[in-house]
């Protein structure tokens, strides 16, 4: 069956999308929770105008994203913290990186695009990515130094 989706469904599609789904699913699961629409003429054309209008969006999105990108590349970060030994006594989470990328390079970021394993808790050097865009990816180095 033919739907279109009216929101974002995770391994499915986005909104606006026009997509082929079991029948099952789309009368028991996604009509009854007004997730999606069923494929009519004049909602497939509406829906084709909306795809362009979020392509043109996207491009948009990606081109500032590269431009950010850019700017990143030169970015190194500097964090004095109290450490004994090489193990800090906190430690350097998303957040903290994108509040200096704030203050001192009056750069945005989401705390969702900075992406780390695990929180930084070791002086010395460390990459961290940040995904700014589907495909825009970005790396700052990140140094941590003991307070003296």
């Amino acid at each position: 069956m033919k739907v279109i989706l009216k929101t974002r469904i995770p391994n499915l599609g986005y909104e606006w999308d026009i997509v082929n789904v079991k029948d099952g699913y789309a009368r028991n699961y996604l009509l009854p929770k007004k997730l999606a629409d069923l494929a009519t003429p004049k909602l497939i054309k509406l829906a084709e105008k909306r795809m362009e209008e979020r392509v043109k969006k996207m491009e948009e999105l990606v081109s500032s994203a590269k431009e950010t990108a850019e700017k990143l590349g030169s970015i190194e970060l500097l964090f004095t913290k109290k450490a004994r030994g090489t193990k800090l006594y906190g430690s350097i989470s998303e957040k903290d990186i994108v509040e200096v990328l704030k203050k001192e390079h009056k750069l945005e970021i989401e705390k969702d695009a900075v992406r780390m394993k695990e929180s930084l808790k070791e002086l010395g050097d460390h990459k961290v990515t940040i995904n700014l865009a589907d495909g825009v990816k970005a790396s700052i180095k990140v140094t941590i130094e003991a307070e003296k």
